[in-house]
């Protein structure tokens, strides 16, 4: 039924666009850019780093995941968030991502052309504000999670391994504690259960983005420790 699939886009307006007073029709030049709205069963790899290409903005719409790089947990996605804002600033559609992303549960994805939606909203700077509002907001909370679980890594030399939680015959387990690092293990998992439980992290301000390109190194590389 219609108003089924509509329902989800309206919900995106409302969150995200409606309160920096986009108009339904400026949204809909936005949702026609539009590639596909893509379902992802559980564990299903979104994103391989260093083999998917970076063509594409996407926004989750329903479901979780969770993003790595080199078999370690930087953060995990929720709905209305995007998967991929840091690769928004100068970051070439020829490029490949440095992460991977999975669906931790049945998920729904949102995808946009990226080159078509940066041509659609060029000849309008307002529509250009407002995504990169929205999306330097996307990376400043992506770079705080990253950030939290580094200086836990840190502490404790986390590591993922093949399965989650108690039962992780049945789940991904994103974290395990390593040899003789007990206490800071259990903290890295339950600074992941947190980001599992908080889907409602309060709105940041918007962050000065002339240095864009070294937040995006930052995002990427803050969890390389020993």
């Amino acid at each position: 039924n219609a108003s089924a699939l509509i329902f989800p886009f309206f919900q995106v307006y409302v969150a995200l666009f409606k309160p920096l007073r986009v108009s339904r029709h400026q949204f809909k030049k936005v949702l026609n850019c539009m590639k596909i709205v893509r379902p992802l069963k559980y564990q299903e790899i979104y994103v391989q780093e260093k083999i998917t290409k970076v063509d594409s903005l996407s926004l989750v719409l329903s479901g979780k995941l969770v993003v790595s790089q080199n078999q370690k947990a930087l953060h995990i996605v929720f709905p209305h968030q995007f998967l991929d804002s840091p690769e928004w600033f100068g970051v070439s559609t020829d490029d490949y991502f440095q992460v991977s992303i999975m669906a931790m549960e049945e998920s729904r994805v949102l995808i946009w052309h990226r080159d078509k939606l940066k041509l659609s909203i060029m000849a309008e700077p307002f529509l250009q504000a407002v995504f990169d509002h929205i999306l330097g907001r996307d990376v400043v909370k992506k770079l705080m999670q990253v950030t939290q679980v580094s200086e836990t890594m840190a502490q404790s030399n986390g590591c993922i391994a093949s399965g989650y939680g108690d039962d992780s015959e049945d789940k991904p387990m994103l974290v395990m504690k390593s040899k003789g690092a007990d206490n800071g293990g259990h903290g890295l998992t339950a600074l992941i259960n947190r980001q599992l439980q908080d889907e409602t992290l309060p709105l940041l301000p918007t962050v000065a983005l002339n240095s864009g390109k070294a937040l995006i190194e930052k995002v990427y590389h803050v969890v390389e420790v020993d």
